[in-house]
């Protein structure tokens, strides 16, 4: 729904590729959300609530994201759809993680991939993923090269494609290179909202280097359980890698 207006930034966080139409975007979801009529569509009004949040999220409103989120969620749980409980407990979590708590973002995190690994496991890698990113920014590396390791055996395992040969060209985003340095630029300092450069488990770049292949769009829940997408039919390949092997949030 919102994909293709939301990329990576340095930081590993969701950004728009074009903030002003992202904005337009976001807000004519909100606009569908509120004209919804009463007893409309549960699932509907879940999806318009997560993408809501989602887009603000990726726009920095961080406080605005969190209610959108927080209503998704309880809509997930109402109609009793585990798995959009999963995908949106990772998304809320996410508000929190980029707002600088931390410690509800982790109970969310981990509620989440308790979630997949006894209900969804197709959506353990994404899990494994979020609470991987949540770690390493909180200086944890030890646990959070652990997590990355095992997302990214399990996404290797699902045969995802694009996987292969991104460590080298793409550190943080799937598909993106990054310029050379040349000799008479300066070494710019990367990951800078990680606390502790090293770890008795190795240098914050390691464990990057273990997320780099791993696509960073969690699972998107659809109205029927499938995925939400702007060109229904129409997925091209940067979208397919971009989406992961699991219906794709962020």
């Amino acid at each position: 729904m919102l994909q293709h207006l939301i990329t990576h930034g340095e930081d590993s966080r969701m950004v728009p590729t074009d903030h002003d139409q992202l904005t337009t975007a976001v807000e004519k979801i909100r606009e569908e959300l509120q004209a919804l009529p009463e007893g409309a569509d549960i699932a509907r009004a879940r999806v318009l609530a997560r993408w809501t949040g989602v887009g603000l999220l990726s726009l920095g409103h961080h406080d605005d994201a969190r209610v959108f989120l927080r209503q998704a969620l309880d809509l997930a749980e109402a109609s009793g759809d585990s798995r959009a409980v999963i995908a949106t407990e990772l998304n809320l979590a996410d508000a929190y993680r980029y707002a600088g708590e931390a410690d509800n973002a982790d109970v969310l995190y981990r509620r989440a991939l308790d979630g997949a690994r006894g209900q969804h496991p197709e959506l353990v890698d994404f899990a494994l993923q979020h609470l991987g990113k949540h770690l390493m920014e909180q200086g944890s590396l030890t646990p959070a090269r652990a997590h990355l390791r095992e997302a990214l055996r399990l996404r290797t395992a699902k045969g995802d494609a694009g996987l292969q040969g991104r460590r080298r060209a793409d550190r943080i985003h799937p598909g993106r290179s990054r310029p050379r340095r040349t000799a008479d630029q300066p070494r710019k300092r990367r990951y800078g909202r990680v606390r502790g450069w090293r770890g008795r488990s190795g240098t914050v770049e390691q464990a990057m280097d273990l997320m780099a292949p791993i696509p960073h769009h969690g699972p998107d829940v659809g109205s029927a359980g499938g995925r939400v997408s702007s060109s229904p039919g129409r997925r091209t390949r940067s979208h397919r890698a971009r989406a992961g092997a699991a219906p794709p949030p962020a």
